[in-house]
């Protein structure tokens, strides 16, 4: 195939996606999922995080499609994308690796002031979640107990992934609101993603 007749197919694939086509879509997903995601593998070195940045990557093509006319180069563009959005999750996991850092020292108090906050603390967190409504609740335990991802709550719960993840939200912005009103900043810091 030459570079004209391909350039010719993608532009046309493109003008497809913005104007909604699935099909079209699904096309440019099957061709470069894998592509996209061995770049962010190269990079994140790390398999959960690998899938979240090709789902961030496809769900931006979507979410912009209005602007694909603009696009002149596909697989570069579609490259870049990949690459600034691996950067963005390795930024992500370096700041939470510093909150952990920050919960460590919380959790090993010098005096008993500290060790009298971290029991208040674990006291209100512990409230907030027993306060959550039953099914955001379920997906909180699944999510930050059991480790599971916002897809594998989806397909467990029968529900869409776009609801388990505004549920999850919504169940961490309350938990932050009932620690940030009892005057516990650092921890609505640690809960922040």
């Amino acid at each position: 195939m030459s570079p004209e007749s391909l350039h010719t197919d993608e532009t046309a694939l493109l003008q497809r996606i913005a104007e909604g086509d699935e099909q079209a879509f699904s096309a440019l997903f099957v061709t470069w999922a894998t592509p996209l995601a061995a770049i962010a593998m190269k990079i994140l070195k790390n398999e959960y995080a690998r899938q979240e940045v090709v789902q961030e990557v496809f769900i931006k093509v979507w979410l912009h499609r209005d602007k694909l006319d603009k696009v002149t180069h596909l697989g570069a563009w579609l490259r870049k994308i990949t690459i600034n959005q691996s950067l963005l999750a390795l930024q992500r996991h370096a700041a939470n690796d510093k909150r952990l850092e920050a919960l460590q020292i919380t959790q090993n108090p010098v005096d008993s002031t500290s060790t009298l906050e971290l029991k208040e603390i674990h006291r209100l967190v512990h409230e907030a979640i027993e306060s959550l409504p039953p099914q955001r609740k379920t997906i909180y335990h699944l999510n930050r107990v059991e480790g599971k991802t916002t897809r594998e709550i989806a397909e467990n719960l029968q529900l869409s992934h776009g609801y388990v993840r505004n549920a999850l939200s919504a169940a961490l912005a309350f938990i932050r609101e009932r620690l940030t009103s009892s005057g516990f900043l650092m921890l609505m810091l640690l809960l922040h993603r």
